[in-house]
């Protein structure tokens, strides 16, 4: 499934799991950032007894339950990884010790930088949303980390405690449990800014790529346009002139 179909011909590359999880992930992710702000920065405007308004132990709850969620899904991820398809596998192992993986790097990029016409076209994930990905589970497992490694210092839970060691590792390093809440929110700005360079190359992707693509996360079926042949054709007539 690495490249490419035949025109106006779907295939299913995006199985029910995946996309579940990818949405589920959106969600809880879009829960997360700005409960997340309010629990580090506070809003002062509200009236009232703490005890009857309850505010922040609301948000507080919210926050933990989406990330939780948030945890589950990745465990969920990582084991479909090994009963799903080819492209269930891509953005935990990309192929980083091939040189074709590199050049198609590069040529993406070009593309999403407007350098290129057109672009290579891909089935699966091509390697720089490979790359993309694999960043952003990274970001998310650090997230995961500093996240119960913050909440297990006030909690029994037994399950949750060998996530004292991100602690220990904090005061290891010469730091404390402030440092985790520094790591906790540096890791929010940067999927931030992942999910802003996300949504630019799948929307710009369904929009003047030549296959579909936010609405394979949705039906599973990913399609090549009817004139992506031409296309690549042209492509690989301005790479043979210019060698």
């Amino acid at each position: 499934m690495e490249r490419f179909s035949a025109p106006q011909q779907p295939v299913y590359v995006f199985q029910l799991p995946i996309r579940l999880w990818h949405w589920v992930t959106v969600a809880a992710i879009a829960v997360l950032v700005p409960t997340g702000y309010i629990i580090g920065k506070p809003w002062h405007s509200l009236d009232g007894d703490p005890t009857f308004l309850f505010y922040m132990g609301y948000t507080r709850l919210v926050h933990f339950s989406a990330g939780f969620t948030l945890a589950v899904c990745l465990v969920w991820r990582a084991l479909y990884m090994f009963i799903g398809n080819e492209i269930s596998r891509q953005i935990f192992f990309p192929p980083i010790w091939r040189g074709a993986w590199w050049r198609d790097l590069v040529a993406d990029i070009r593309w999403y930088l407007f350098l290129d016409r057109c672009p290579r076209i891909y089935m699966g994930h091509n390697p720089l949303a490979q790359l993309g990905m694999w960043s952003s589970v990274a970001l998310i497992i650090l997230m995961i980390l500093t996240g119960f490694g913050m909440y297990v210092t006030s909690s029994d839970t037994s399950v949750l405690q060998p996530f004292r060691l991100v602690l220990d590792f904090a005061y290891l390093t010469g730091g404390n449990s402030l440092d985790l809440h520094s790591w906790h929110r540096l890791g929010m700005l940067l999927l931030m800014g992942f999910i802003v360079i996300h949504l630019y190359m799948v929307i710009r992707e369904e929009i003047m790529g030549p296959t579909t693509l936010v609405s394979a996360m949705f039906s599973g079926y990913r399609l090549v346009r009817a004139d992506a042949e031409r296309c690549e054709e042209d492509r690989r007539e301005e790479e043979r002139a210019s060698c």
